[in-house]
């Protein structure tokens, strides 16, 4: 078989605690290899790791490293994805949760390192984080050199195969979808709120 060469970039994006690292593990199981630094270890909050590459949170003022993500999947937070360069094609899976459930999983986190914005008002926070995914959604409408696919957390919990063909497709298929399914651990889908 002879697979698929990706000469775009897929990128992994969502809002923090929004399942971007179950994303880039199930990807990396498919046969799409993470573009990834191992310097964020793995912990209680993200038992599998974390998959991030340090020089991302530099993306608004260096991106040379971008040549290195053709044809890899890398994690990028929502708010960067603004500062991709346009010399590139990517396929941008978008982790969609609901945000009460981040809210949740980010104050735990937050409390956890004993750190105080872990007190702040569910609301506000909630209110801010939809608006930035708003917007960050509206401007990759309009780029011509970016195509989307929206992935809701809790359907890929519950779905995990219907999704991973979803996800194939969305990349030209050559992925094993048995094995990105099998990276879904529902018992690690914490502060659901149903």
């Amino acid at each position: 078989m002879v697979l698929t060469q990706r000469s775009y970039v897929t990128v992994v994006s969502g809002v923090p605690r929004s399942g971007t690292s179950l994303m880039m593990r199930m990807l990396e199981a498919g046969g799409i290899d993470p573009l990834t630094d191992g310097l964020r270890k793995a912990d209680q909050h993200n038992p599998r790791g974390y998959f991030e590459y340090e020089p991302v949170k530099k993306l608004a003022n260096e991106s040379s490293w971008m040549a290195d993500a053709r044809g890899k999947a890398v994690k990028v937070i929502h708010r960067l994805l603004v500062h991709l360069p346009n010399t590139f094609e990517y396929r941008v899976v978008f982790m969609d949760r609901a945000l009460t459930e981040v809210f949740d999983s980010q104050r735990e986190m937050l409390a956890a390192r004993g750190d105080a914005a872990a007190g702040q008002q569910e609301e506000r926070i909630v209110r801010a984080l939809a608006e930035d995914v708003r917007r960050v959604k509206e401007w990759l409408a309009a780029q011509t050199n970016i195509r989307v696919l929206n992935v809701p957390y809790a359907e890929i919990v519950r779905e995990p195969a219907k999704w991973c063909g979803e996800i194939a497709r969305f990349l030209d298929g050559d992925l094993d979808e048995r094995a990105m399914a099998g990276e879904v651990d529902a018992g690690l889908y914490r502060q659901r709120r149903e």
